[in-house]
C-alpha cells in the first residue's frame, strides 16, 4: 500500500504485481568517463536554465553576440605547470635556478554562453538581468555535474559491494559450511559450531540481497541525476557503507 501511494495509483490500477526477485547484476558497471557530459547535455534543469537565458536575451532585444564563453561542449584542454628549482652547471659547477615545464592534456566540460555588447541596450538593468540568467545557467551546470559525480560514486560503490558478496563472500561461506558439515560428520566438531556456521551463511545471504537492492537503488538515482530532478545520494551511500561493513565482517 505504501508503494501504491507513492505511485499515486487507485482503483483498477492498484491491482498490480511486483517481480519475485531482483534482477541480476550487470556484467560491467556503467563507465564514469561520460557521466558529467551526459548529465549536462541531457539534464532537464540545465535545458530550462538555457531556455530562460535565451528568453531574457530576446526580451532585451539582444540578437548579435560579440563573443562566446564555452561551457557546454567537450573540448580539449591543455594546462602548463611550472616547477622552479635549482640546477648545477656540469662545467662551471655554478648553481642556477631552473624551471621545469610539464603539459597536462585532458578533457574539460564547459557551457557555451553568448555575451552581447550592452552599450546598445543603454541600460544597466538589462545587462544585470542577462548576466544573472547566465550565472544561473553556469551554477546549474556546476550543480548537475556535482550531483552526477556524487551519484556515480554511490553507484560504483554499491556495485563493487554487491559483486564482492556474489563472487567472494557467498562462495566462501558455502565452503566454510561444507567443511563444518564434514567435521561434524567426522565427529571433529560439535553441533553448536555447525549451527553457528549455518547462521553466518544465512546472514551473508541476507546481506548480499541487501547489497543487490542498494545497487539498483543507486542505479535509479544515477539515471535520475542525469535527466534531472531532486536526488539525494546520502541514503544510498549510507546503505553501501553498511553493506561494506557487513562484507568486512
Amino acid at each position: 500500500e505504501k508503494l501504491t501511494r507513492l505511485m499515486g495509483l487507485w482503483g483498477g490500477n492498484a491491482v498490480y504485481k511486483v517481480a519475485g526477485g531482483l534482477p541480476p547484476l550487470p556484467g560491467k558497471p556503467v563507465p564514469g568517463a561520460q557521466i558529467e557530459h551526459d548529465a549536462v547535455a541531457r539534464n532537464v534543469d540545465v535545458k530550462m536554465a538555457r531556455a530562460d537565458l535565451d528568453r531574457v536575451a530576446k526580451e532585451l532585444g539582444l540578437t548579435q553576440a560579440t563573443r562566446y564563453v564555452n561551457a557546454l561542449e567537450l573540448s580539449a584542454a591543455e594546462n602548463v605547470s611550472r616547477t622552479t628549482g635549482t640546477g648545477v652547471d656540469p662545467v662551471t659547477r655554478a648553481v642556477s635556478p631552473s624551471v621545469d615545464r610539464s603539459r597536462q592534456r585532458g578533457l574539460e566540460l564547459s557551457i557555451e554562453i553568448p555575451l552581447f555588447d550592452f552599450g546598445e541596450a543603454r541600460t544597466r538593468k538589462a545587462e544585470e538581468e542577462y548576466m544573472r540568467a547566465a550565472n544561473l545557467l553556469a551554477a546549474k551546470a556546476i550543480e548537475v555535474r556535482s550531483r552526477a559525480r556524487q551519484s556515480y560514486v554511490a553507484y560504483r560503490g554499491a556495485y563493487d559491494v554487491a559483486r564482492l558478496y556474489q563472487s567472494q563472500v557467498l562462495p566462501l561461506r558455502k565452503a566454510i559450511q561444507n567443511e563444518s558439515l564434514l567435521h561434524y560428520n567426522g565427529m571433529l566438531s560439535d553441533l553448536f559450531v555447525l549451527i553457528q556456521d549455518a547462521r553466518a551463511r544465512i546472514t551473508s545471504n541476507i546481506a548480499a540481497i541487501d547489497a543487490q537492492r542498494d545497487f539498483w537503488i543507486a542505479d535509479a538515482e544515477l539515471r535520475a541525476s542525469i535527466i534531472g530532478g531532486g536526488i539525494s545520494g546520502d541514503e544510498t551511500e549510507n546503505k553501501s557503507s553498511s553493506a561494506a561493513a557487513g562484507a568486512a565482517d
